[in-house]
């Protein structure tokens, strides 16, 4: 399995040697999923729909899903931790192969913010929506609102260890 350093190191290198780089001709390597953290799930999830021919930008929706729903990962979705005023806030972002993108940012109340994102770039005017307008596009656009703070977190003592300065 070809891992992110090499993946990039190959990639960067075929731009200074470009025999290194696809040629025409020969077999297209397979498309291949990579993220940032650690998300094995997510992964194979976005893969599944490239290898099942989908879109790339079908892929990454899925594969962002996944950590939303998770409620044990708690950088996102309904497992993300609160921000300074004790609310759980999302904020997406996603764009497809011919550049157009659509984003919200201090989303609440929406789990799949990568799903609101995307239905901004495609049927919306915006770029960006957020807070209260991007929650009520979201309901109009059907996505179901959902209490994000799962059960077991204490939002007080969690607040509480956290520090921002000035506060």
């Amino acid at each position: 399995m070809l891992n992110r350093r090499r993946f990039l190191t190959l990639s960067s290198l075929s731009g200074l040697f470009p025999s290194l780089a696809f040629q025409p001709g020969t077999v297209a390597p397979a498309p291949l999923v990579i993220s940032t953290w650690k998300q094995p799930k997510a992964n194979a999830a976005a893969q599944a729909v490239l290898d099942r021919g989908g879109r790339a930008l079908d892929a990454v929706e899925a594969g962002v899903r996944i950590p939303e729903a998770d409620p044990n990962d708690t950088s996102v979705g309904y497992g993300g931790l609160p921000d300074r005023d004790g609310r759980v806030t999302l904020d997406a972002c996603i764009m497809d192969e011919k550049g157009n993108a659509g984003s919200v940012t201090y989303l609440e109340k929406i789990m799949h913010a990568i799903s609101v994102a995307r239905a901004v770039m495609e049927k919306s005017p915006h770029v960006m929506i957020s807070g209260e307008g991007a929650l009520a596009f979201a309901l109009a656009q059907g996505l179901l609102g959902k209490l994000l703070t799962k059960s077991g977190v204490n939002t007080r003592m969690y607040l509480a260890s956290t520090r921002y300065s000035g506060s």
